[in-house]
């Protein structure tokens, strides 16, 4: 009964393990690290010439009519600079194509992971790696302390997390021990939260992508129908959960990085 199980959910893991992170060059580890060149690293190198690609080759075409490329171009840097950033200030205004560039980076490799590939090229979704999102967080993360700090000075910046004017003297220093804990502890959760909610909401949808797509290769015929309809709706889904997940990666990183900037206002 076990082994028949295990048959037959064979095709199902077979599936599941496009979210795998499989090396495809083999380096020497130094120490702890692995060097290795991952299916998930080639696929991130791969959507960041993508990106890089779309906007150096509309600036290098401009035209007083927009077509093709430099539409597409001029759409997401107005959105960028218009409705991602529109609140941020002219203070943050060096900002604008740091949160393009991860917009755009966020969306092209979630729709990547979309797109039917041949098991030979080692398909994935860079973002359903915890590592990815978690380093594109970081430097989030980077950004808004170098803000904080370099706008306000140690004292002033981190003065900014303590208890606000007007509470009595006799309770501040309890609690400004108690908003200092909680705000630095913030600090550090912000890009956790970043690269946690954007990895689980990949994760999600392409597991239930694969797992009917698995039912379908387990049980074929039987379940082709509803099943692929199925696959057909969520791959739909999918692709609005692409750029809703940019989206707030983006946004929320503007938050945090317009927070640091008016640090105390």
């Amino acid at each position: 009964m076990l082994l028949e199980a295990g048959t037959q959910g064979s095709k199902i893991v077979e599936a599941m393990a496009e979210l795998n992170n499989k090396a495809v060059i083999h380096l020497p580890k130094v120490g702890p690290f692995d060097f290795s060149i991952t299916n998930t690293v080639l696929y991130m190198w791969l959507s960041a010439v993508i990106v890089f690609v779309l906007f150096f080759v509309a600036a290098k075409k401009m035209r007083k009519s927009p077509e093709g490329l430099q539409t597409t171009a001029e759409i997401l840097l107005n959105f960028a600079t218009g409705h991602l950033t529109g609140q941020i200030g002219e203070k943050g205004k060096k900002y604008y194509y740091l949160i393009l560039t991860l917009f755009s980076f966020i969306i092209v490799t979630n729709l990547i992971g979309l797109v039917p590939k041949p098991t030979q090229l080692l398909g994935t979704t860079p973002t359903a790696n915890i590592n990815v999102t978690f380093g594109l967080a970081i430097v989030v993360f980077a950004v808004t302390q170098y803000q904080g700090f370099k706008r306000h000075g140690f004292r002033k910046y981190v003065g900014s997390w303590l208890a606000p004017p007007g509470v009595p003297k006799a309770m501040k220093p309890a609690l400004n021990g108690i908003f200092f804990i909680v705000h630095f502890m913030g600090e550090f959760f912000k890009p956790l939260s970043l690269a946690v909610r954007l990895f689980g909401n990949i994760v999600a949808g392409h597991l239930i992508i694969l797992v009917m797509l698995g039912l379908i290769l387990q049980y074929g015929v039987a379940l082709i129908v509803p099943a692929g309809a199925f696959v057909i709706i969520m791959l739909l889904f999918e692709v609005f959960v692409a750029f809703i997940q940019a989206y707030i990666f983006s946004i929320l990183s503007v938050v945090y990085i317009e927070s640091a900037i008016y640090a105390g206002h």
